[in-house]
């Protein structure tokens, strides 16, 4: 019934940033594209390092670091939870529940395709309704 793949409900545009990019310019990129996280990435190998989310950048704000020159490397979250397109979507949702993310990068071959938010599976909820109506009226009627 809910064996639709994490790569039909993800973002696919995935902002990504280096270890060395500064809290200042998450923040920006944050603001410019209305975005509340990016991921990680190793230049050289495109390996998904880490995470930094807007929560995050407050924290970092209110704690009172100097933005304009901490870098992310200090405070990204990591290891990076990730998951496979392929996998269904209720896996994906039991593992952000599992261990209490909202957004859960997602790797095939171990590079970055895509992300899947919260927001994603709530925009995804109403489609799943459908789905399982219609399968339950289409069982009823045999």
């Amino acid at each position: 019934m809910i064996d639709q793949p994490v790569e039909d409900v993800m973002t696919r545009s995935v902002h990504t940033i280096s270890r060395e990019t500064t809290a200042c310019e998450v923040a920006v990129l944050f603001a410019e594209h209305t975005i509340g996280s990016t991921v990680v990435v190793a230049p050289e190998t495109g390996e998904v390092t880490g995470i930094v989310t807007e929560s995050d950048i407050m924290q970092q704000v209110a704690a009172g670091a100097d933005i304009e020159s901490v870098r992310v490397d200090s405070f990204l979250s990591a290891p990076v939870i990730t998951i496979d397109s392929s996998e269904n979507i209720h896996t994906a949702a039991d593992v952000m529940k599992d261990h209490s993310i909202r957004r859960l990068p997602v790797v095939d071959d171990g590079d970055l395709v895509g992300i899947l938010t919260t927001t994603n599976l709530t925009h995804y909820l109403p489609r799943l309704r459908k789905t399982i109506l219609r399968e339950r009226n289409e069982r009823s009627g045999q």
